[in-house]
């Protein structure tokens, strides 16, 4: 009788060969499969749960909200410029040069205006040029320079203006005004249309039937609109001299910041 061999728990002839040790590794090769897979959903599903993903529009409300806040420019900015003429170069550039260092220096002594505050915002020396007898020749030079000036102290804009028309400026602009850190409105104005939108938003799901869940979504938009007193524009060499004799009322007037802010809800 011939002899029975077990294979896999089951019986079988000498010819047939047992396979079980193929069955286990495909077995844990398939285990390995469905980990690996269910570790990769796990992770996409991770990617994309953060605040500012976009969930189905059918699951979620928005909101806006805006907030305007007014405030009182704590910066006047003033631009002045000298025009010189000469025959060289360094007549011309002389010209400038002296009137603006002695500006610049009453601008940092008599007014305590800080280096800082004090930029140059143009230097130049051109040629000037004659095109008569059917040829260019030149004739002389012309230099420009011009500085432009932060006043945190508005009592003394007029006098600083009176001054630089009296050392030799003859080509002034401004006061233009400014918010020197406009940061912190603006986080004011922030908070008030974040508090509007909430607001906004339980008032809608309680008029609705709803249930609000978390913030999924946010947005944030706005502008800068300047509320304020009108400068001097560009001074003529007669304006400036008329300057010289009065020293001009400044007001600073007010500047708004208005931010929209948007929320986005899930619905529980």
């Amino acid at each position: 009788m011939e002899e029975k061999k077990s294979c896999c728990g089951h019986e079988a002839d000498s010819k047939c060969k047992c396979h079980c040790g193929k069955h286990i590794v495909l077995g844990l090769l398939a285990v390995v499969l469905i980990v690996y897979v269910g570790v990769l959903i796990r992770n996409g599903l991770r990617t994309y749960d953060y605040i500012g993903k976009t969930p189905d529009m059918i699951n979620q409300i928005t909101v806006t909200g805006t907030a305007k806040v007014s405030a009182t420019p704590d910066v006047a900015v003033l631009n002045m410029g000298i025009v010189s003429e000469g025959a060289s170069v360094t007549v011309a550039q002389k010209g400038v040069t002296d009137k603006m260092n002695a500006i610049i220096a009453a601008l940092k002594g008599q007014f305590k205006i800080e280096a800082k505050d004090i930029q140059t915002e143009t230097f130049s020396v051109n040629p000037k040029y004659d095109w008569s007898s059917g040829k260019q020749t030149i004739v002389g030079y012309t230099a420009n320079q011009s500085v432009s000036v932060k006043v945190r102290d508005f009592n003394i804009t007029g006098d600083i203006l009176a001054k630089a028309t009296e050392l030799g400026a003859n080509n002034v602009s401004g006061p233009s005004f400014s918010i020197d850190d406009p940061e912190k409105v603006k986080a004011d104005a922030r908070e008030k249309a974040i508090t509007q939108a909430k607001a906004k938003a339980q008032l809608l799901a309680t008029q609705v039937g709803i249930k609000l869940g978390r913030i999924v979504n946010f947005y944030e938009g706005g502008n800068e609109v300047a509320n304020v007193a009108y400068g001097f524009g560009g001074a003529t060499m007669d304006s400036a001299v008329a300057m010289k004799a009065v020293a001009p009322t400044i007001e600073p007037g007010s500047q708004d910041v208005q931010l929209t802010v948007s929320l986005s809800y899930e619905i529980k």
